[in-house]
């Protein structure tokens, strides 16, 4: 080739290069830069942006200020400047999450969750998610949990007969209450779906929860902070060593040699019949009809409900029995109400008489828990990605515009604040949204349209709203019931400074201000009341 004509070939593809580079450079400036016109906090790190300490922060002290300073709809960065919508908007929010066909999980967090549990209905999106919450569904309908609501009530009062006995001889103990909720929240999802018990405290089980309960959360170094960075840019690089990869492995290994046990049963025994085991059931029964269910989509479903039902309802019960301890009226109006239940119908509440719907001498109880349900939500938010351009609709307009259209990009992360954000929006519950004060739910104002069921996001809204939030709910109404007729509660003497932490399994779990290296506790003095 003569070297004119190869000096322009080369000069043709370093400009070709060049265009590309340029192109990019372009893309990533426009993306960058997308939402510059909305307001936001000053930037923490122009390398780490605002998320590290979004998740170092204790609870309430982040998404709740921002609003107050600017609004319902303001930017975040995430680390190398990506820009993050805070979506606070009611509207907007609810958009965001009924639109499945053009809002997904993250990437990111689809890759973290397949890593956690495999294919499952928490991991998959789509027509995938919609087939296997289509099998499961059947599961959490209120017929089945009232079917298997008697199996909750054991577990409560069993409960009640441990804790009796470490406290003996003595008027209170104080109590982590913390480990055994998280004991029985798993051993009620594995013996209610599954027929599996898990209540041997001898065996792997106390080492297991409190490995799921710490969560996944290393030091934070600039190294782990960097390998943080490089796999959230890169999500595939997941499966390198890391504090989340070394979790998931833990969880997988544990939790699927249980699943693997629970649904060997099914094929070596072919039939249910008699047995609380409502998933295994619906399973089962997808499998017979021609929906073939694998084993290895089986036990990833196993494996996600276990750790998602147990995980997060006991970490609101936790809650509850902590702000009962530092609201004693409240707990005693609580505890009042239950006996007068009793004296009146001669027997403790069941399934049908904790019903929500129901007025029957239970109103400030349920009350409670609805409070619970919107100031102690489990996420601090819910995160989503365009997977299209969109536009999104809002209920007010957007800073010093009469825009009620907010346009968004392929591939904007969209951040829904629950726990600090929509769930306590003065916008929506007025001056003393942040105050605990169950009697909102007594004076008719309560229920806000349009702000997802009940008036909150506590569970999500839309396709991918919570499956197991009936479940959940009635689980909470019996053990706060049960242990209310048996104990009260009050704050430890010894460890009076807890704070609550958005950990890495997106949800919020409490420690000791000043001893949160030794992980998740909750100590409360229990007394027989």
């Amino acid at each position: 080739m003569p070297s004119a004509t190869y000096s322009t070939v080369i000069s043709s593809f370093v400009k070709i290069i060049g265009l590309w580079a340029a192109y990019r450079l372009y893309q990533r400036w426009r993306h960058v830069f997308a939402l510059s016109f909305l307001p936001g906090p000053p930037t923490a790190s122009y390398v780490w942006g605002d998320m590290f300490d979004l998740k170092k922060a204790p609870v309430g002290t982040r998404y709740n200020f921002w609003r107050k300073a600017y609004g319902p709809v303001y930017r975040l960065r995430e680390p190398l400047m990506e820009p993050v919508l805070v979506m606070g908007d009611p509207k907007g929010a609810l958009h965001v999450l009924n639109k499945t066909s053009v809002y997904w999980r993250p990437e990111i967090d689809r890759v973290i969750l397949g890593l956690w549990f495999g294919p499952s209905v928490l991991s998959t999106e789509a027509d995938a998610h919609a087939q296997r919450r289509r099998k499961l569904n059947p599961a959490f309908t209120p017929q089945s949990i009232k079917q298997v609501s008697p199996v909750l009530q054991d577990l409560a009062h069993t409960l009640v007969d441990e804790w009796n006995d470490k406290l003996g001889t003595d008027d209170s103990l104080v109590l982590n209450v913390s480990e055994a909720l998280h004991r029985f929240a798993l051993n009620a999802i594995s013996r209610t779906m599954f027929a599996y018990d898990l209540s041997d405290p001898t065996g792997s089980i106390p080492t297991l929860l409190k490995n799921i309960s710490d969560g996944p959360d290393g030091p934070d170094t600039t190294l782990t902070r960097v390998a943080a960075v490089v796999i959230g840019t890169f999500p595939k690089l997941m499966g390198l060593p890391n504090p989340m990869k070394t979790w998931a492995t833990m969880l997988q290994t544990e939790l699927g040699k249980i699943a693997g046990e629970v649904w060997g049963s099914v094929e070596r025994i072919g039939t249910l019949e008699g047995m609380d085991a409502r998933a295994l059931e619906v399973l089962s029964q997808a499998n017979k009809s021609g929906d073939t269910v694998s084993k290895d989509d089986a036990v990833a479903e196993i494996i996600g409900l276990l750790f998602a039902g147990s995980e997060t309802v006991a970490n609101v019960m936790g809650e509850l029995l902590y702000e009962l301890a530092q609201q004693p009226v409240i707990q005693t109006r609580m505890r009042d109400e239950l006996r007068a239940f009793e004296a009146l119908n001669g027997g403790p509440p069941g399934y049908v008489d904790l019903s929500a719907s129901n007025k029957n001498g239970l109103e400030y109880f349920n009350a409670v828990i609805m409070e619970t349900l919107r100031c102690k939500a489990v996420l601090m938010d819910i995160a989503r990605e365009a997977i299209v351009d969109d536009a999104i609709p809002l209920s007010n307009p957007l800073p010093g515009t009469n825009e009620h259209v907010l346009h968004v990009r392929k591939g904007q992360i969209v951040s829904i604040p629950v726990r600090d954000g929509l769930n306590v929006d003065t916008s929506i519950w007025g001056d003393d949204a942040e105050a605990f004060r169950p009697e909102r739910w007594l004076d008719g104002n309560a229920v806000v349209p349009g702000v997802g069921p009940g008036g909150v996001l506590t569970f999500g809204d839309g396709a991918k709203s919570c499956i197991g939030r009936h479940f959940a709910m009635t689980e909470l109404k019996i053990v706060a019931s049960t242990l209310l007729r048996s104990f009260s509660f009050h704050p430890s003497e010894t460890e009076p400074d807890i704070d609550f932490y958005h950990l890495g399994g997106n949800t919020v779990k409490p420690k000791i201000r000043g001893s949160e290296g030794e992980g998740v506790q909750l100590p409360l003095r229990v007394r027989r009341a």
